[in-house]
């Protein structure tokens, strides 16, 4: 009888170790290299965002809403529908800007702050670590369902413009990039999928 329970006891004790093991190794397996992966399943797509500004030059936050486009390898589009039109391209290391009917195009190696900006947008939508360490020191927090990829600058001209970039997200993608400027104003953008 004792034997018995004992082969029960140690059974149990067998199963209960082994799935101890299988989460903690499931809990080790998330971490950046895992978040690349699954962000690279889902590269490109269309999305809507709402954009909430707050600067402290003024009372109110700024609220713009209107269509994401990103195209890999390096193509992104941010379609502002309102509170006015505007179109921002980016395609390569050129930005093409339409705003009031007045189009401009810039270089973005010229601009290396904004340059390390886009770098981000573009280094997580499509899951490229190497290209997001190029500019940042990373940190992520959270689960698989829900995670938060911390992006801290790495070179002092960008320092001096974002103090670090939040993107936070489940395992279906991007749900938010919250930008803390260095001055203190933040944008955050709400990102959700087109239902088209």
């Amino acid at each position: 009888m004792i034997s018995g329970q004992m082969t029960h006891l140690s059974l149990r004790l067998a199963v209960a170790l082994v799935t101890v093991m299988a989460s903690s190794a499931a809990l080790a397996e998330w971490d950046i290299p895992a978040l690349m992966q699954q962000l690279a399943k889902h590269p490109s797509g269309r999305a809507t965002f709402t954009e909430t500004k707050t600067l402290a030059v003024l009372e109110q936050p700024v609220v713009s809403s209107g269509e994401l486009v990103y195209s890999p390898p390096d193509r992104l589009e941010k379609h502002t529908l309102k509170p006015a039109p505007e179109s921002l391209v980016i395609h390569g290391n050129d930005l093409t800007v339409v705003r009031d009917g007045v189009k401009r195009q810039l270089r973005l190696p010229q601009y290396p702050e904004v340059l390390a900006f886009v770098e981000a947008l573009r280094g997580t939508l499509v899951g490229n670590r190497a290209l997001l360490e190029q500019h940042y020191a990373l940190s992520l927090s959270g689960t698989e369902r829900k995670w938060q990829l911390a992006l801290t600058p790495l070179d002092d001209r960008t320092r001096r413009w974002v103090k670090q970039i939040k993107v936070a997200g489940t395992d279906k993608g991007v749900n938010t990039v919250e930008t803390l400027q260095a001055d203190g104003d933040k944008s955050l953008i709400t990102v959700a999928p087109d239902a088209r």
